[in-house]
C-alpha cells in the first residue's frame, strides 16, 4: 500500500487546525482575536512588529538604519543600498529578503513558535514568508530550508524553518526539497555567537546527502527563520552552488539590525 503523501499532509493540517484552532488566539500575544485577522495577528501586534517595509539592504535585504548620514545622501541622490555587512564581505547567495526587523516583540514571537513546541504556528509565519517574497516576482524552481542536526529536530519535534518553507513551496507552486541539504555535525548554538565565532560554527557543518542528485542549474529559495550575520544561509548557499545551482535567494522572516 502507498501512502498519498499530500493526504497525510492534508490530514496533519486538519489535526492541527482541531488541537489549535485558526484565528482565535494571536499567534504574538495570546490575545483572543476573530477571524478576519491576517496571519492570525492581533491589531495590536500587527502594529507592532517591525516590518521591513522601507529601504533595504539591496544584497541581504536587512533594514536600513535610518540616519542622518542618509537623510544627506537622500537629499543629493546618492544611494546607499548595502549595510555594513554586505560592504565588508562577499556572500555566494544572490539576494536576501526579510519580513521583519529582528526586535524585542518578533524575538518573542519567534522563541515561542521554536521553543514552545508551537509548530501550528509554521502555517501563520509560512503566509507572511509567502506574501513577502510574491511581491518581488522571481523565478524559482525549488523551495529548501536550512537544515536541523536530527539531535536536535529530535529533540524539538520540528524544525521550524522547514515548516514554513513548506507553505512557501506550496504558495508558490514548486516542489520543496528536504533531499540535499544536510547538517552534518551537532554544534554549539548561535545565539550567544558573534560574526566571528558564528562563521566558525557553521564551517563544515552543512553538506550534500550522497544520494542525492547534483543539481541541474535550478534557481533555489532558501527559507531560514533569523539572519543576524548570514554565516548559515550564506555557507548553505555556499554548498548549492557548488552542486550546481544556478541562483540561491535567501527569505527569512526576521532579521537583526545592521
Amino acid at each position: 500500500m502507498t501512502l498519498n503523501l499530500d493526504k497525510v499532509e492534508s490530514l496533519r493540517e486538519m489535526i492541527l487546525d482541531l488541537c489549535f484552532p485558526s484565528n482565535i488566539y494571536c499567534i504574538c500575544c495570546g490575545n483572543l482575536i476573530d477571524k478576519s485577522r491576517v496571519y492570525s495577528l492581533c491589531d495590536q501586534c500587527l502594529e507592532s512588529l517591525n516590518w521591513a517595509n522601507g529601504r533595504t539592504c539591496s544584497k541581504c535585504g536587512k533594514v536600513l538604519a535610518d540616519t542622518e548620514k542618509r537623510k544627506l545622501l537622500d537629499e543629493i541622490r546618492e544611494e546607499l543600498e548595502l549595510c555594513d555587512d554586505c560592504k565588508n564581505n562577499n556572500f555566494y547567495f544572490d539576494r536576501g529578503f526579510t519580513c521583519m526587523q529582528y526586535g524585542s516583540v518578533e524575538k518573542e514571537m519567534v522563541h515561542k513558535y521554536k521553543f514552545n513546541g508551537c509548530a501550528y504556528m509554521g502555517e501563520k509565519l509560512g503566509k507572511i514568508l509567502l506574501d513577502r517574497i510574491l511581491l518581488e516576482n522571481l523565478r524559482v524552481d525549488m523551495v529548501m530550508s536550512v537544515p536541523m542536526h536530527p539531535k536536535n529536530q529530535l529533540k524539538r519535534g520540528y524544525n521550524q524553518s522547514e515548516l514554513m518553507a513548506k507553505v512557501v513551496a506550496k504558495g508558490l507552486g514548486v516542489v520543496y526539497n528536504n533531499r540535499v541539504l544536510l547538517r552534518k555535525h551537532y554544534k554549539a548554538p548561535m545565539n550567544k555567537l558573534d560574526a566571528e565565532q558564528r562563521h566558525a560554527n557553521v564551517k563544515d557543518s552543512y553538506g550534500i546527502a550522497e544520494e542525492s542528485l547534483r543539481l541541474q542549474r535550478e534557481r533555489i529559495l532558501l527559507i531560514d527563520d533569523i539572519y543576524t550575520t548570514g554565516s548559515t544561509v550564506d555557507e548553505c548557499s555556499r554548498i548549492l552552488m557548488e552542486a550546481g545551482a544556478d541562483k540561491v535567494y535567501v527569505l527569512t522572516l526576521a532579521a537583526g539590525a545592521n
